[in-house]
């Protein structure tokens, strides 16, 4: 008598998820890992002059940020029409690599080349989060894209912490080869334990289509979704904000110990307990503040979206965010600047998980490599333009202008969104029901 077979249950979506936040977390944590020391390698190869390293650090970062920027949009749609895994083992193999390269790189030159060369294969964010909406359930979509986030901003707070203690124990080559290590480890955890396999939905998730158009055509069919579009741009604005001030906060900091008493420390006072801390440690305890509440944010975004809608949790964290800028400007001490920049981390880190959640909603289903490959794309141009536009506006106005500046941008790009952005009906639906249940 034949006994009928069970059909293999599917991997649940929440095992993906754990596995790519690992993947996310070890593909950002390697370029916060080594580039806060590249200055210092920069030295090792051979250029000695201060303004000359300075110039080549920010070229080094604007290579890899114009390369992403071009690539994005390919590898998104590959990813729909080949399978978004292959893509994501693809940003960390080929990351990887090219940050052990880097150890053995013998002048500056090559280093600029192989930093271009990581920003065309990398992109791992965007990979993970295409690889992500496609295998999840949308209406659990917002949950998972804001937990993935928080490998970001834990990547972001850690891999400077963990890079500077590996690059003084084994030497500064030596922690690229060691990172690069790591990346091969994630890889091998994303290869064996992430399944992408079509599934029938249920409990174990939706159907993960490949897409059988065209490079250009899934592009096509993305950039046709207007609801989409504006949420790109939003998104563009979001990172923008990020990117805009990182250059003057060391500045802020800067004028803070030249206003105290003392060689170059600038003091910080809690409740019960102060310290002098020198500005470089100061800088790194604001951006410690800032990674762990936006860390926080990003895990407490979905219950907020499904409660009060996505479209209306990050419009009001954009506007919140945006009012508190121009008071970082008032700051005059390091305790107030940290406690304000704590406050946007706060609000800061519930925007781009809850806009990769409408993303997400909103794209056509097949198509989430495309989408995501165009968000990782204006994540790059922010990153190329956001730096270029503090400068100017500092060199124009002064510092404080940036603050204020970039807050009445995104109060501006908020009030777009209210009027011009529409709840996904998946998540409408979904508050309705629990609002009747």
């Amino acid at each position: 008598m034949a006994v009928a077979r069970k059909a293999p249950r599917a991997p649940d979506w929440r095992r993906n998820l754990v596995f790519i936040w690992i993947g996310v977390f070890v593909g950002l944590m390697g370029a916060n890992f080594v580039f806060p020391f590249i200055p210092f390698f920069i030295q090792d190869l051979g250029v000695t002059d201060e303004s000359r390293v300075a110039f080549y650090t920010g070229i080094t970062a604007s290579a890899t940020g114009l390369s992403l920027t071009l690539t994005a949009p390919l590898w998104g749609s590959l990813a729909d029409r080949f399978g978004r895994k292959p893509m994501f083992l693809r940003a960390l193999v080929g990351a990887g690599l090219l940050i052990g390269v880097m150890g053995v790189a013998q002048a500056v030159w090559q280093l600029i080349i192989l930093r271009f060369l990581m920003g065309a294969f990398a992109g791992t964010m965007g990979a993970a989060a295409a690889l992500v909406a496609a295998t999840t359930p949308k209406e659990q979509v917002g949950r998972a894209l804001g937990t993935l986030q928080t490998g970001q901003f834990t990547a972001n707070m850690l891999g400077p912490v963990l890079g500077g203690i590996v690059a003084s124990s084994l030497g500064i080559r030596e922690s690229f080869i060691f990172c690069a290590a790591l990346y091969a480890i994630a890889a091998v955890l994303v290869f064996l334990f992430v399944n992408e396999t079509p599934v029938a939905g249920g409990d174990a998730g939706p159907a993960v289509r490949r897409s059988e158009g065209s490079l250009l055509d899934n592009l096509r069919v993305v950039i046709g979704e207007r609801q989409v579009v504006l949420v790109l741009l939003f998104l563009f604005v979001l990172w923008l904000s990020t990117t805009f001030v990182r250059p003057v906060m060391p500045l802020s900091i800067d004028n803070f110990a030249a206003a105290a008493p003392g060689d170059g420390h600038v003091r910080l006072e809690l409740p019960g307990a102060s310290w002098n801390l020198r500005k470089e440690a100061a800088t790194g305890f604001v951006f410690a503040v800032i990674g762990l509440t936006s860390t926080i944010a990003a895990l407490s975004v979905a219950p907020l979206g499904e409660r009060f809608g996505y479209r209306n949790t990050v419009v009001a964290a954009a506007v919140v965010t945006g009012v508190l800028y121009p008071l970082v400007a008032l700051a005059h001490s390091l305790t107030a600047f940290m406690l304000l920049f704590g406050a946007v981390g706060l609000f800061q880190g519930a925007m781009v998980p809850g806009t990769n959640a409408l993303i997400a909603a909103g794209t056509p289903d097949g198509k989430q490599g495309s989408a995501f490959g165009l968000a990782a794309s204006m994540q790059s141009m922010a990153l190329l333009i956001g730096p270029l536009g503090g400068g100017f506006t500092s060199g124009v106005a002064g510092i404080g202008a940036v603050y204020v500046v970039i807050g009445i941008i995104l109060i501006l790009a908020a009030l777009a969104a209210a009027i011009l952005v529409r709840e996904p009906e998946v998540f409408a639906a979904r508050r309705r029901a629990a609002a009747r249940a």
